[in-house]
């Protein structure tokens, strides 16, 4: 029976973050670490997880050896994605920030406690020793991660994983999820670029309510007569303004924070076709190494095309007999033959149950994620419609007061 995930034993939140430099001061390199704080929920449970209540600090280069040693270890999990490493201010503008920005650190913060939530909740990774070590281990983990030697012993997987294929024959499934990784990406980014445009719209339009609210003021300074109630119309004004700026900031941070972490999922999903591919190359190499094999062993049972394959120019030389192979020689050769074969099909067996193996794993995989986004997306929207129509609200709250205030001085009359 399966366990129940992380989150039912513990809460992991990033609390805080700051500078640290690592050397002299002249020459030292600085950067940013993030406090990881881990609080016990239920502690018979979280003993038997291993799990116990710690503050720890980690780097971004520590998140990111988390993320390539979960995604060496379980190669047909979809790997919760990072934060973006690159330092952009969003996705769909290419202006560089400082690596330091408050408000850059805090969404770096958001994306970091998101992709730690998401391994915890996850149905296979939550329960990972290295996974648990991250979480109670501060400058020591790195060597826990790097005892498991996962990288060593994948050598050549990241290349790999960079490597382009081009497949004789690839399964369907895998190439419909390329094609909606691809459609994913475009049309979140899509919705992101447009919600975006709208954002700073309001924003604008609230920045002019705050001139309107100052000018409301202002005017009240001469009239007697309307003196509080265009001071009301001022302050509501104002109160609008802010809250509103309010709504846009939790509009960014929950709205943009989650459509984003779905964007960047489609490289997810990309890294998960890419060790199905080059699964499916090994196997192909293999096959073309025994249709090679079998077809050398083939020429050689026919005199006619041996002779042919011996000349130099393929063709009835006269120097044919010349470079004739001798009986010693011939069984040499198809000993060896059937020697390469031989070993290329019982290497070819465990690769075919190994891919089928993993195909049958990443499709339970990829159908709990589905599942899981069905879920994010739709209460991510919902909460969109929410913000928008906290945004009417409050305007309509402001006039209607305005309108209240501008009739009491009409009945004092």
């Amino acid at each position: 029976m399966l366990r129940p995930h992380l989150l039912s034993v513990a809460t992991i939140n990033i609390e805080d973050y700051e500078k640290a430099k690592k050397g002299n001061d002249y020459m030292g390199d600085v950067f940013v670490i993030f406090k990881v704080a881990t609080n016990i929920t239920n502690i018979d449970n979280a003993i038997r997880y291993g799990i116990r209540k710690s503050e720890v600090w980690h780097r971004y280069s520590e998140f990111d050896l988390l993320y390539q040693y979960l995604l060496h270890t379980y190669p047909s999990q979809i790997i919760p994605p990072l934060p973006e490493k690159k330092i952009t201010t969003n996705i769909w503008t290419k202006m560089t920030v400082d690596k330091f920005d408050g408000e850059y650190l805090e969404h770096r913060k958001i994306g970091l406690e998101k992709f730690l939530l998401k391994i915890a909740t996850h149905p296979t990774l939550h329960d990972d020793n290295i996974f648990k070590a991250f979480l109670m281990k501060g400058e020591d983990w790195k060597n826990v991660a790097d005892s498991t030697e996962f990288r060593s012993k994948n050598e050549g997987f990241l290349k790999g994983i960079a490597a382009s294929y081009q497949l004789k024959s690839c399964d369907a499934r895998f190439s419909e999820l390329r094609t909606y990784a691809e459609e994913l990406e475009s049309r979140v980014n899509a919705l992101l670029k447009v919600t975006h445009s709208l954002c700073t719209k309001q924003r604008s339009c609230y920045l002019s309510y705050k001139d309107l609210a100052k000018t409301f003021g202002e005017w009240s300074a001469i009239e007697k007569s309307l003196h509080i109630p265009l001071q009301k119309t001022s302050q509501y004004i104002e109160n609008w303004e802010g809250a509103g700026n309010v709504l846009l900031l939790e509009e960014e941070m929950k709205f943009y924070e989650n459509l984003k972490e779905y964007s960047n999922y489609a490289n997810s999903l990309k890294d998960l076709i890419k060790k199905y591919e080059l699964q499916q190359v090994k196997i192909e190499n293999l096959q073309s190494t025994i249709e090679s094999k079998k077809g050398s062993l083939v020429l050689m049972g026919n005199p006619e095309a041996e002779e042919d394959a011996a000349s130099p120019d393929g063709g009835g030389s006269k120097l044919t007999g010349f470079f004739k192979s001798t009986p010693q020689q011939k069984d040499a050769k198809r000993s060896r033959l059937q020697s390469e074969m031989s070993e290329a099909e019982e290497a070819l067996g465990p690769l075919q149950e190994d891919l089928e193996k993993f195909i049958n794993e990443a499709e339970e995989e990829i159908d709990r994620w589905k599942k899981e986004k069905f879920q994010n997306l739709r209460f991510a929207i919902r909460m969109y419609a929410k913000l928008q129509q906290n945004h009417c609200n409050q305007g309509a709250q402001c006039w209607s007061a305005i309108k209240v205030a501008m009739r009491e001085k009409e009945n004092r009359k």
